[in-house]
């Protein structure tokens, strides 16, 4: 998750007074990558005389308090014991009984990984909907078939990812222009979503979400009985009212780092060949995200490398090694999904191929683990895929990179 400006501001000084840095966590227990970087380049620098010393954090204080979205345009975090906790929040999971003032009762679920990876399901008494943001590409599936969705299947979902967005609204919405207010305290984003939200606050306690539909309606999410989750005080009630109907939310359940987006996904047999290739391309990026290489080691045949000016063959049999080394010595916090993919297939149907344009950003691992190095770029690339044996399977990738000018 997205580093915090004032714990990276926090540790700095306790470096500065002591000499050293303390471990301030680990890659296990929740450490943000910014603050692992902090952690490896101030243990170098303990070693300085101490004028120096000095004189480099302060270089880093001013760049700190520069270059990181400021706390203070989230400032419900510190109140509701957010700010040490969310950097271990890999993801969240609710479920609340749903009543609407038209008689509609029904079940809701949600599940938040980051803003191209969430998850929103109703269940009535007599069908099921989910809707997933996954990358560019939305979907939704009502137990028979898999539809592609539009912007507003974005909006929707991430409109009921409601303690996604009281922890991480700086997240969600970032590269959003931000307005602040002081009559009511608010603060408020207008983003590519055709929306513009709001965060209105009353001293650090928050009381309402506002998201404006462009050419459509105004919803207001009005937050109450707050309680504590692993130490985080979230609200376990919801009303929401669209201008047409009302709709009380009784969360039974808030739970953190449980679950997984395949909990949710349509079963394979159900997709159509470009969905299909639409959800291997999403297994390449999660397991970029995740730093695990499962999923491209199950769709991979004998595939064919091509990058960096060099051609390679990488084998089944090598395929292990392969794809551990892609993922080994890095850490990504961000890894997204910039286009729609392009997916194109033979008339045939055995052949097929997926375009995308990506961007990455985190950083780079040494030997034991320690960040050394911020990793930052925007790739396009090409998937290439066969049909054999009835089974999709990745046969060759071809990369470019942008340079830095």
């Amino acid at each position: 998750m997205r580093p915090d400006s004032d714990v990276l501001f926090v540790s700095l000084l306790v470096c500065l007074s002591q000499r050293i840095c303390k471990p301030i966590g680990s890659k296990e227990n929740g450490a943000s990558p910014a603050l692992l970087l902090i952690r490896h380049h101030l243990k170098i620098m303990s070693k300085l005389p101490i004028f120096l010393f000095v004189l480099v954090i302060g270089i880093l204080l001013l760049s700190v308090q520069i270059s990181v979205f400021p706390q203070e345009r989230i400032p419900w975090l510190s109140n509701i014991g957010a700010m040490e906790k969310r950097d271990s929040i890999t993801s969240i999971r609710s479920t609340a009984n749903v009543t609407v003032s038209d008689g509609k009762e029904y079940l809701a679920e949600s599940f938040y990984v980051d803003p191209q990876r969430s998850i929103f399901r109703i269940k009535y008494p007599d069908r099921t909907l989910t809707q997933g943001v996954e990358g560019k590409y939305f979907w939704s599936f009502d137990g028979k078939e898999e539809k592609e969705g539009t912007p507003q299947t974005e909006t929707i979902v991430l409109g009921h990812q409601f303690h996604a967005q009281i922890l991480f609204f700086d997240q969600i919405h970032r590269g959003s222009i931000v307005t602040e207010e002081q009559s009511p305290l608010s603060i408020s984003v207008a983003d590519d979503r055709a929306a513009k939200w709001s965060m209105v606050h009353d001293s650090g306690v928050l009381r309402t979400m506002i998201i404006e539909i462009e050419g459509g309606p105004t919803v207001v999410n009005r937050f109450s009985d707050f309680r504590r989750i692993d130490g985080v005080l979230l609200p376990h009630a919801i009303s929401i009212d669209d201008g047409e109907r009302t709709f009380t939310y009784k969360f039974t359940s808030i739970e953190f780092n449980k679950g997984s987006l395949g909990d949710y996904r349509a079963p394979e047999a159900v997709l159509t060949d470009e969905q299909k290739l639409l959800r291997y391309h999403r297994i390449v990026m999660d397991d970029h995200f995740f730093e695990n290489v499962d999923g491209m080691k199950s769709i991979n045949s004998d595939m064919i490398v091509v990058s960096r000016g060099e051609v390679s063959r990488m084998s089944e049999a090598e395929s292990d090694a392969g794809f551990d080394r892609i993922v080994k010595g890095k850490d990504h916090y961000i890894y997204d999904d910039l286009i729609r993919p392009i997916v194109k297939i033979s008339e045939d149907g055995t052949l097929g191929w997926v375009i995308v344009r990506v961007y990455a950003k985190g950083t780079y691992l040494d030997e034991e683990g320690e960040p050394t190095e911020p990793l930052e770029f925007t790739s396009a690339w090409i998937e290439m895929y066969e049909k054999i044996k009835g089974r999709w399977l990745m046969v060759g990738n071809v990369s470019n990179f942008v340079q830095d000018e």
